[in-house]
């Protein structure tokens, strides 16, 4: 969600206002189901693979795609540079609430539920 709340502000869908709001929702949801950037980059790589598999209903063919963790070159890559790399640069990241969250914009003010 967060990747589709800077497209809308690049799109001008979303006010630069209304997307720090939602991704402040999304930083809270993060730190409510991960423990810290590790985890949380586990499981964008878990989702990454599931959309790139095999688009069968077959899940015998998918069990197997996913237990071979096959990354493609820009997964590869993503992992080196954000993890493993000498100058990484998850791990200089703290995971922690924020000192501040803004208020809901008046503009979504229907999706407080986020």
């Amino acid at each position: 969600m967060g990747f589709l709340s800077r497209m809308g502000v690049l799109n001008n869908w979303l006010s630069e206002e209304e997307s720090l709001w939602i991704q402040s929702r999304i930083h809270l949801r993060a730190l409510r189901y991960y423990r810290n950037w590790r985890q949380y980059f586990a499981g964008y790589t878990f989702g990454r693979q599931y959309w790139q598999s095999p688009e069968d209903d077959n899940l015998q063919l998918l069990r197997e795609f996913l237990a071979r963790k096959e990354y493609d070159d820009s997964g590869n890559d993503m992992f080196y540079q954000l993890f493993a790399s000498d100058d990484a640069y998850y791990p200089t990241l703290s995971w922690q609430p924020l000192a501040y969250y803004s208020a809901c914009p008046e503009t979504l003010k229907d999706m407080s539920d986020l």
